[in-house]
């Protein structure tokens, strides 16, 4: 009869119906990570409260040495009005996961979650896949790449989160780059460790190829120099910030786009200061 589907009709339309099954599917399932992952980073919130509700008690890791004590003069500021007014609590994130090092906020994007590192050799696949609590997610979490020293003393630190479409962890910092004057009204990155604030300032920030040699972490002080001039010369903003190779720097990456139109996103700092707790 001619109303009947031929045999490859309704194999086309199986297939078809599949297809939007599966499509369904994995929107529920992506919608529902992004939730978990959500739901547990406000969890952790508790951990990281405003100096003027609570106070909490700030913990050297041991007694510094001479050499520490003069290093730590050329770069300290004694003013803690300068920095943002939370007060981490590490002993707690830490019972939570042990692998903390470290707690990011970026306050003109919305950005204050804690930090990972997975020490393991090569590793920086874990965390893509899995939350600060250790659950297997493609959310994953903020974490710091393996290579590089926790104290924030290698000459780039590497932080990368995921581009969350919800605009959690590092889905925000695409409005860097969409927001005109955004930098302008607060251009640091601070990072919160056991001993204190790091502050660094915003001096370059672009879209790259997804195979972009600014993933380079520089062997030598000559690589070093050259990677601080080519920062500077990609960045779509001029931050009007003198950076040169004296002073380390730290580099926030995440992803952008899909398909043939996937890039990364760089947001690089220069060291500033920071405020040791006694």
């Amino acid at each position: 009869m001619g109303g009947d589907l031929s045999k490859s009709q309704i194999i086309v339309l199986v297939i078809a119906c599949c297809s939007i099954f599966l499509s369904g599917f994995m929107l529920f399932k992506t919608a529902r990570e992004y939730k978990l992952a959500e739901n547990e980073y406000e969890a952790l919130d508790k951990y990281a409260v405003k100096t003027g509700s609570a106070k909490l008690s700030n913990v050297r890791l041991g007694p510094m040495t001479i050499e520490e004590e003069v290093k730590d003069e050329l770069a300290r500021n004694y003013n803690r009005a300068d920095f943002p007014d939370l007060e981490i609590d590490f002993d707690g994130l830490s019972q939570v996961n042990d692998q903390v090092v470290a707690w990011l906020y970026v306050g003109s994007v919305g950005i204050s979650y804690p930090v990972v590192q997975d020490p393991a050799e090569g590793e920086n696949e874990y965390y893509l896949h899995h939350t600060f609590e250790k659950e297997e997610n493609s959310s994953g979490c903020i974490f710091m790449d393996w290579e590089v020293k926790p104290d924030l003393s290698s000459w780039n630190t590497f932080i990368y989160g995921h581009n969350m479409k919800n605009g959690t962890m590092f889905g925000s910092l695409k409005r860097l780059l969409r927001e005109d004057g955004l930098y302008e009204t607060d251009p640091y990155i601070y990072v919160f460790l056991r001993n204190g604030i790091y502050r660094y300032k915003i001096f370059s920030y672009y879209l790259d190829s997804t195979d972009s040699k600014m993933y380079w972490t520089c062997d030598t002080f000559k690589e070093y120099r050259q990677y601080v001039r080519t920062a500077l010369e990609k960045s779509e903003h001029d931050c009007g910030v003198e950076a040169t190779e004296d002073d380390n720097m730290l580099t926030l990456v995440t992803c952008s786009g899909t398909g043939s139109n996937k890039k990364r996103e760089f947001v690089h700092g220069i060291f500033i200061d920071r405020y040791l707790y006694d």
